[in-house]
């Protein structure tokens, strides 16, 4: 199979905001429309920095200016990103480089963003302020520690530690559920912080554990590191609920 290789004499607003050349590859096709500003790839195309490596079916990319420097770039089927710092793989991609900000959409197949210590997983989109560092996900899931968050909105502020993009706070809002070991937790509103390791969820929340025990209020603050649950009521007219089951077991 022919490969058509291109070294474009354009620049990026890179992923780590400097300037950088871009490579770019196509097994089947690359166009150059100089008047609309566009390069136009098929079929296994790769678009390539020094900070990142974007794979997909077919990319565009948008230029401007006497520089020729590309400020968009769009990305259709079997999309995968890949960097020091993380993994992306996605149906669709929308990648503005001027405001700094990555589009992930699902058709079909779940968008996957995978990081340091963290997996972010959703069929609808994921919107990534890489240079901000913080993400949104809706109808999502993501994954830290071996627990699992699911909500309907997901936003995810990240931080730099010795080169590694590591998730600092999460919020949460809309259907919660965390689920740690035997331990779930649902509510309508959620903040976590990986530093301190407190989850504190509110709104109509219910403390599960296994059979073992099944608790209701208006908030709990849960404390992954100890597995302590304090579950509140919601105000000072309501009361907290709980059932607690025991397991007897007999010598036969």
């Amino acid at each position: 199979m022919f490969k058509l290789f291109l070294i474009v004499f354009l620049f990026i607003g890179s992923i780590s905001a400097h300037a950088e050349n871009i490579e770019l590859f196509a097994d089947d096709g690359l166009e150059w429309n100089q008047k609309d500003q566009k390069i136009i790839m098929h079929k296994n195309a790769t678009a390539k920095t020094p900070s990142y490596e974007l794979n997909a079916d077919n990319i565009e990319a948008l230029y401007k200016g006497n520089n020729k420097k590309i400020y968009k770039i769009y990305a259709n089927d079997n999309v995968k990103i890949k960097s020091s710092t993380e993994n992306i793989t996605a149906d669709k991609m929308l990648y503005d480089i001027d405001a700094e900000r990555v589009d992930l959409f699902s058709t079909g197949n779940p968008t996957v963003m995978t990081g340091t210590d963290s997996k972010i997983i959703t069929k609808d989109k994921i919107i990534y302020y890489k240079n901000k560092n913080y993400a949104t996900a809706d109808n999502a899931e993501i994954i830290h520690s071996g627990r699992h968050l699911f909500s309907d909105y997901i936003r995810i502020t990240f931080e730099n530690k010795n080169g590694k993009k590591q998730v600092k706070y999460i919020h949460a809002d809309g259907n919660i559920k965390l689920i740690d070991g035997e331990e779930e937790l649902y509510g309508d509103r959620a903040e976590y912080n990986p530093q301190n390791g407190f989850a504190t969820i509110d709104g109509n929340v219910r403390f599960k554990k296994g059979t073992e025990a099944n608790l209701s209020g208006g908030k709990i603050v849960y404390n992954m590191n100890t597995g302590i649950a304090k579950v509140l009521p919601k105000d000072k007219n309501s009361k907290v609920s709980g059932v607690f089951s025991t397991q007897t077991t007999s010598d036969k």
